[in-house]
């Protein structure tokens, strides 16, 4: 995905990860947010990918998930990250 990083997230038994999913911050038409947590609960997945797929396909707004030619995932336009700190350095 975007940016990896050194894993903040814990392995678990059965050598997955368990991932939290960050989106970067966006300014546009007046509104502005900075980064935030999507996943209220850790993932346990083996990749970022397969992490954000599964998010992906469980919420309401799945539409709103794409995962581009290069591998990076957006949701509403802002890239994904597997930690907070590089969610943050990309746009607050």
């Amino acid at each position: 995905m975007t940016a990896m990083a050194v894993e903040t997230s814990a392995h678990t038994e059965t050598g997955k990860t368990l991932f939290t999913i960050w989106a970067e911050g966006f300014a546009a038409t007046g509104e502005s947010q900075t980064a935030w947590q999507l996943n209220e609960s850790p993932i346990q997945a083996e990749t970022l990918d397969d992490a954000v797929r599964q998010y992906s396909f469980s919420s309401d707004s799945r539409h709103l998930f794409r995962r581009h030619k290069d591998g990076t995932w957006t949701y509403w336009g802002c890239r994904l990250f597997d930690n907070e700190a590089d969610a943050r350095g990309a746009f607050g």
